[in-house]
Parts: C-alpha cells; sequence; structure tokens
C-alpha cells in the first residue's frame, strides 16, 4: 500500500489544538496499479479528514491487525467519539503519509512504533522493534513482553474500566497476535454463533475448544478487505462483544473456503531446508493458513510474499517448538529491520519495493545464521 503520486494538492483544516496546519491530500492521479489499495487510501484521507473537521479525538491503531483492531474497538467502547484510524505499515511508512500523520494532534497510540511528533496522552505498545526509539507521550505502557497490544491497554487503565464482553476479547488477542495457538486454522463454516461462555476451560481440551473461538475473532480481522470494513468492526465489537461476529459470519466462511484450498498448497510443498520462502499473488489464499501448516510438517521459519501494486508484504514466522538455542539464532525482528519492518523475535512483518532485494536480504542473514532456505512461488 505505498503510494506514489503525480502531484500533491494541498489545503488547511483545522485539528483539534485549534491550529491550521498543512494538511497533504493524496486523493489524486496515483501512479498506482491496485484498485484495492487505491480505494483504502483514498477513504483513509476522507476518514481522517471528516475526523478532524468533526473535532473528533484521534487514536491510531494497527491496520488489517487483530490486535490492533480489537484495541480499536475498545476504544470505540471507552470513547463513543473517538476517531478511530486504522493504520497498516505500508502507510506510516510511506514518506509522504508520514509527514501528514506524524503532524496530526493525536492522544492515544496503540499497536504502532511511536511515529507522533507531537506530544501525547498515552502509547501503548509492545513489540521488540520498538525498543530504543523515543516515545512522546504523557503515558507510557510499553512490554516487550506482553502478548499484544490489546492486552496493554486493558492492564494499562488508560480508559475507563471494561465490561466482560471487551476483556474478553483482549483476552483472546494474547493468543492471536503472537499466533500462539495449539490448534490448526479451522476449514469449517459456521452457521450461528451463541453467547460466549465465560466459563473457565481447563486442560489441553479446554484450550483447543476455546481457540475456536479465538479462531473466530481472527478470522474476522483477517477477512476485512476496505477502510468500511474495519471501522464496522470495531463498532460491532464495541456493542455486542464476540456474539457480533454473527454479523460477519459469511465473509469469515469465504476465507475459511480460501484456507482449505492453501492447506492443500502447503501439503503440497517439499520442506528440505531450514527456512521455507513461498511467494503469491493471488488474494484469494490464506497465507496463515498455509504458515501453519507449514510450521506444523517441521518447518522452523516460514516466510511469505505477498505480491501487491508497489512491492512485497513480507511474513515471518517461526515454529514455536524450537529448541532454546535455535531461538536464540532464529531472531526475525532483526531481518524484518533491515527491510524496514519490524515486530517480535517469533513473528515480524516487512515491505519490499522488489523480490530480488527481499531476498538478497534474506540470504544474507541466513548464511549468518548457518540456516538453509528453499524458495517457492504458489501462481
Amino acid at each position: 500500500m505505498i503510494l506514489k503520486h503525480k502531484s500533491i494538492v494541498f489545503f488547511k483544516i483545522k485539528i483539534i489544538a485549534s491550529v491550521y496546519i498543512v494538511f497533504t491530500e493524496l486523493i489524486g492521479s496515483y501512479i498506482n496499479n491496485d484498485p484495492k489499495e487505491k480505494k483504502f487510501s483514498d477513504d483513509l484521507i476522507i476518514h481522517i479528514e471528516n475526523s478532524i473537521n468533526a473535532g473528533l479525538p484521534l487514536y491510531a491503531v494497527h491496520g488489517y491487525c487483530t490486535d490492533g483492531g480489537t484495541a480499536g474497538a475498545m476504544i470505540r467502547f471507552a470513547v463513543p467519539e473517538a476517531g478511530i484510524i486504522p493504520l497498516p505499515y505500508e502507510i506510516l511508512n510511506n514518506s509522504d503519509w508520514r509527514k501528514l500523520l506524524e503532524n496530526l494532534n493525536w492522544v492515544g497510540i496503540v499497536d504502532l512504533e511511536p511515529f507522533n511528533k507531537n506530544r501525547i496522552d498515552w502509547y501503548i505498545d509492545h513489540h521488540l522493534s520498538t525498543v530504543k526509539k523515543p516515545i512522546n507521550a504523557n503515558k507510557i505502557r510499553f512490554d516487550v513482553n506482553g502478548d499484544s497490544g490489546a492486552w496493554q491497554l486493558l492492564l494499562s487503565s488508560f480508559l475507563n474500566p471494561f465490561p466482560d464482553k471487551i476483556v474478553e476479547l483482549a483476552v483472546m488477542t494474547r493468543t492471536t497476535d503472537t499466533a500462539g495457538y495449539i490448534t490448526e486454522p479451522p476449514t469449517t463454516s459456521i452457521d450461528k454463533l451463541t453467547d460466549l461462555d465465560l466459563t473457565i476451560l481447563e486442560g489441553i481440551e479446554g484450550r483447543k475448544q476455546n481457540e475456536q473461538r479465538i479462531w473466530l475473532l481472527d478470522d474476522a480481522w483477517g477477512s476485512v478487505e476496505t477502510l468500511k470494513d474495519q471501522l464496522n468492526l470495531h463498532n460491532i465489537l464495541a456493542s455486542d462483544g464476540f456474539i457480533g461476529l454473527n454479523k460477519v459470519l459469511s465473509r469469515i466462511n469465504k476465507l475459511r473456503q480460501f484456507r482449505a484450498k492453501g492447506i492443500e498448497i502447503a501439503d503440497s510443498l517439499s520442506i528440505n531446508s531450514d527456512i521455507l520462502i513461498y511467494s503469491f499473488k493471488t488474494d484469494t489464499i490464506d497465507k496463515f493458513g498455509i504458515t501453519r501448516r507449514l510450521q506444523t510438517r517441521g518447518a522452523k521459519v516460514v516466510i511469505s510474499l505477498s505480491k501487491t501494486a508497489n512491492g512485497y508484504k513480507i511474513s515471518f514466522r517461526r515454529n514455536r517448538e524450537l529448541s532454546e538455542n535455535e531461538n536464540k539464532n532464529i531472531q526475525l525482528n532483526e531481518i524484518a529491520a533491515l527491510l524496514n519492518g519490524g515486530g517480535h523475535a517469533g513473528a515480524s512483518g516487512a515491505f519490499s519495493e522488489t523480490y530480488e532485494n527481499a531476498l538478497t536480504l534474506i540470504k544474507k542473514w541466513a548464511l549468518q545464521k548457518n540456516l538453509t532456505i528453499s524458495e517457492n512461488t504458489i501462481n
């Protein structure tokens, strides 16, 4: 979702602090061949403009992400009038967008690197890649060992206390954000959800049962395509909690159909190296399903490169069953940082304008770690 444009139009709008800034309008003549990405960008700039013109307090959360999305729902519940801005890193890392976003008057930022220039009320994150980055906030909760941003938001008490229906969603992100499942990604369609049973489930079987509900939250966010989808899901979860996912079951079921195809593809790939890389161009494949299946089959590290109009979105995942020494050796946030990304030691993300650049850096890193690589292309 990196954006390039031929012309920039300037206009002025009033921000919360009642001062005027020059706001770069990115709607216009893009050199961008992906209509979905262009629509998201256009919609986002309008959403930001409308939020500021309405005098809404601005909160930034990680876009297209279960953790950031759930944090957005928590903010929506606590601050109904909030202007919640979901930001994918492809947007945040773009130089033109960055100039725009860093100068806005944010109230809070969750699950993103600290990008703001103006001092904000509070900041929350848990990513290893944020270590040593300056944080300009009155209140900070940063725990590199924390399970998720939404969980840290719950623990922070920066917002009013939440009811059980919201607390349960935050607890679920402790599993989703670090892919801490012991169960396989489900491919079964769901007809209707019932009220969430908050009974404590004990033992392995209890955990497996609970994970089927957690997968539903993960798949709800994994199936969003537009800015409207994300904002609507914020509202649904803030209003109804888990049971609100009934309203997006058709989208979840569609994702699971794609996942079933992905698992078939994963089973067709050979695992004969420490690192398995696969690239693909279609958006009808559930990459998480493929990655999880490959890890179950024994891959130590799985790296996916998803082709976009402007380059490749890269996902790095480390097998959770590795030895202590292997975990120390394979710190995925290191290679993600080389590609202007970041995240956790076991799960990170990045972006590269070319496949060749990404592959060159990955190979160099793997050589230093004494790890072997195999490449696969999925059509």
